[in-house]
């Protein structure tokens, strides 16, 4: 009778559903084994030393702590108690494979026993199998119960400073060549590559703690030099910081016009998005002709003969009139912020860039310009509020 009823609740509800219920209601499944089968089991699993036999070799055995109550805690009272935030979680999988990536945070597999903490948060947001396919807020609950969030390497934030982070090794290059990197070169090289300069850090060995992020960047750094599609330089040599010269379209509004993108990477790239933004006043740049109907061209930022009409303004700047873009550099595009992805990098967002300025379907900035940048805001990652219209530039 009861195997007819299950059946039927199942159907009704859902197999999910109605698996959370039974749960709550201690009516899950009987156990298939007796105690005494799955302490049989255990011990088999374990050896005579106590230790969880692995594939490779053996590690120690480890005591799980999962923070969780104190997670949800956190969070507030009502999201702690909102049976409807744990129903939501349970039917999305999410606190199966967050208590996965806890387990894994505090007892690795042998092959990641050695990792860095910023490579383990690289292992967590890669997509299954390869990973735990997590985003950055489970990223950091799971660092969070497994008591890892006080650690160098963590997920999200980041703003001005250096890309070590404070507290951290600074970049330091060996002025040894990395027989990777150099290979890569010479392979772009062979079929047509290396159309422009390429800083020395960018095939150098790199020691600190920032190995995996650096390495990721370098390899960026080439595969743009060879490219040839926009002009690299690194901020006072600094592999944390760029800048990328993008140019106007043919035919938009921006023909004719250059402008500087500066990006700012921290300890959770490719985790989280680098801090990109235009630069206000580029280095060595003429001042564009404020209030002018005929430029000089003398401004990279400013096509020859273009007009600068009074309704845009009469700060001085060099980034593009856009929309989407205010004068202080900051810039509302989705893929910047929360349409980020690791498998994104430096040449996808400035093809993106190039793409939005030949969409526009006018040449003017913000209409909410002077508010946000009399605001104050210093950093675009900080600014929250963003409210996205890509499609419509």
């Amino acid at each position: 009778l009861f195997s007819s009823i299950d059946s039927g609740l199942e159907g009704i509800i859902g197999k999910s559903l109605w698996g959370f219920i039974k749960n709550v209601l201690g009516l899950g499944a009987k156990p298939q084994k007796t105690a005494e089968e799955d302490l049989a089991e255990l011990q088999a699993l374990k050896g005579a030393g106590g230790v969880k036999k692995m594939k490779g070799g053996e590690v120690p055995e480890s005591s799980i702590v999962d923070r969780k109550a104190a997670y949800f805690i956190q969070q507030g009272l009502m999201y702690a108690v909102n049976p409807m935030v744990h129903l939501a979680r349970y039917l999305r999988g999410t606190e199966k494979y967050v208590r996965s990536a806890v387990v894994y945070l505090q007892d690795p597999p042998k092959w990641a026993a050695d990792y860095k903490m910023e490579q383990h948060i690289e292992v967590l947001g890669k997509p299954y199998p390869e990973g735990f396919g997590l985003t950055k807020a489970r990223i950091k609950e799971a660092m969070f119960r497994a008591g890892k969030d006080g650690e160098s390497a963590t997920v999200g934030g980041g703003g001005s400073g250096s890309g070590a982070g404070e507290g951290e090794d600074k970049p330091e290059f060996t002025g040894e060549e990395d027989a990777e990197l150099k290979e890569l070169q010479e392979k772009l090289a062979a079929k047509g590559g290396g159309k422009t300069a390429l800083p020395a850090v960018a095939t150098q060995k790199y020691q600190g703690s920032q190995g995996s992020i650096v390495k990721r960047l370098q390899k960026e750094l080439i595969r743009m030099q060879s490219n040839g599609n926009f002009a690299v330089e690194l901020v006072e040599e600094s592999i944390f910081e760029w800048y990328v010269t993008i140019e106007g379209a043919k035919g938009s509004f921006y023909e004719g016009e250059k402008f500087k993108l500066r990006f700012h990477f921290d300890h959770t790239y490719p985790m989280s998005p680098p801090e990109v933004t235009f630069v206000v006043k580029v280095p060595g740049w003429a001042a564009p002709e404020v209030g002018t109907k005929s430029a000089s061209g003398e401004c990279p930022s400013q096509a020859k003969g273009g007009a600068w009409p009074e309704s845009w303004g009469m700060r001085k700047h060099h980034c593009p009139i856009h929309p989407h873009i205010y004068t202080n550099g900051h810039i509302c595009l989705s893929i910047i912020y929360d349409d980020w992805s690791p498998a994104l990098g430096v040449e996808a967002v400035c093809h993106s860039m190039v793409s939005m300025l030949s969409s526009a379907k006018e040449k003017n900035p913000p209409a909410d310009n002077e508010m946000h940048v009399d605001s104050g805001a210093t950093s675009a990652r900080k600014v929250t509020g963003w409210d996205f219209h890509d499609n419509e530039a």
